[in-house]
């Protein structure tokens, strides 16, 4: 039975791969972007609102979590504990914080090394979607396992010169995992994010859960993002993502 079972689970691996060399980056791109919803809903998708919770590994203690993003490319994430909020913001040109948890209460620009994963995470699509328009260069690097599911992987180029390599789900299509490598004071910091518990949001399937750390770290050690509610195409004040002259707080 063992030697059966082995030998057909190297033919499904077999046809796996003989399956993925058939796809293209382009087409793997094409059936995400259709298994999220299509161009049409994710064009439309103007505005997303995600609010939940930030626990953080090895403290007991969760922090209130919102996040609130416009197309194309502006971000503002808030983190409440005892009545302190953090705030991260970029604008599509700049990013800025505020940082009560260091001891520091008013707005401060970040470094344009700092800014670069919220720029990434500004956009609504991922940056994989319409990758040529935004500069960026993708190859496929073929199946590779992530947790025990293969998946197809594509590595995106983008016009910073930093690189982002995405982990597709081949029965879902939606991507499982982001590995972001970029340049940072001269030092390269890799960054492995997860995504799941996807929801259907205006016609579009967004995670709901965000688990980041360093690469190849512990599940149970990284950071994790738990949204309880989505709301797309809400209004939003544009004013919340400028750096501001006094603190700005989201409705």
């Amino acid at each position: 039975m063992k030697r059966i079972l082995v030998s057909t689970f190297a033919a499904a691996s077999l046809l796996a791969a003989v399956a993925a060399q058939a796809l293209t980056a382009d087409e793997i791109i094409a059936r995400h972007v259709e298994a999220r919803g299509g161009t049409e809903h994710l064009q439309a998708l103007k505005s997303l609102k995600r609010t939940g919770r930030l626990v953080i590994p090895g403290a007991n203690v969760e922090l209130s979590a919102m996040e609130v993003r416009l197309r194309p490319d502006e971000i503002r994430s808030e983190f409440t504990l005892q009545g302190m909020t953090a705030v991260q913001a970029y604008d599509g040109r700049e990013a800025w914080q505020i940082q009560p948890f260091q001891g520091r209460k008013d707005p401060e620009r970040m470094p344009a090394d700092q800014a670069k994963p919220l720029a990434i995470a500004a956009d609504i699509d991922f940056p994989l979607v319409g990758y040529g328009a935004k500069g960026g260069k993708v190859t496929y690097l073929g199946l590779e396992e992530v947790d025990g599911t293969p998946a197809h992987k594509l590595r995106l180029e983008l016009a910073s010169g930093d690189e982002i390599l995405y982990f597709i789900d081949p029965d879902t299509w939606m991507i499982i995992r982001d590995v972001q490598k970029r340049e940072v004071r001269g030092a390269e910091e890799v960054t492995e994010t997860d995504y799941g518990e996807y929801e259907q949001v205006a016609g579009v399937w967004v995670p709901m859960t965000e688990a980041s750390g360093p690469k190849g770290s512990d599940p149970s050690q990284k950071q994790q993002l738990v949204y309880d509610r989505a709301e797309g195409n809400g209004a939003v004040d544009p004013a919340v993502f400028a750096f501001p002259g006094a603190r700005v707080r989201l409705p």
